[in-house]
């Protein structure tokens, strides 16, 4: 895919609907990081944005590594269909063993 195509999408298509359909609830999960982080400041201590950035981006990661790629994978290539049970070893070779 070309970049000029990746970042229209991107602009476009992904970010506008991460803002529409995740933002209020990413909002909220932050607003819960920053208040745990500050009870762990000490007096005086002030919190900075980069850190909290960091660990939002490492578990945008890991949730997008186990719960978003595995479906993505299954649908770029699906796993091949598995025979049904008792259909293993039928046709020519079972009939040719019974009679």
């Amino acid at each position: 895919m070309s970049d000029d195509l990746a970042f229209r999408i991107q602009l476009g298509i992904v970010l506008p609907k991460m803002k529409e359909q995740i933002g209020d609830d990413l909002g909220k999960i932050v607003g819960e990081l920053v208040d745990i982080l500050r009870m762990g400041t000490r007096d005086g201590e002030e919190l900075a944005v980069e850190p909290i950035k960091e660990i939002l981006m490492k578990d945008f990661e890991i949730f997008i590594d186990e719960n978003i790629m595995p479906e993505v994978a299954k649908k770029i290539a699906p796993p091949p269909e598995e025979e049904p049970a008792g259909e293993e070893g039928g046709g020519e070779d079972a009939a040719a063993e019974e009679g």
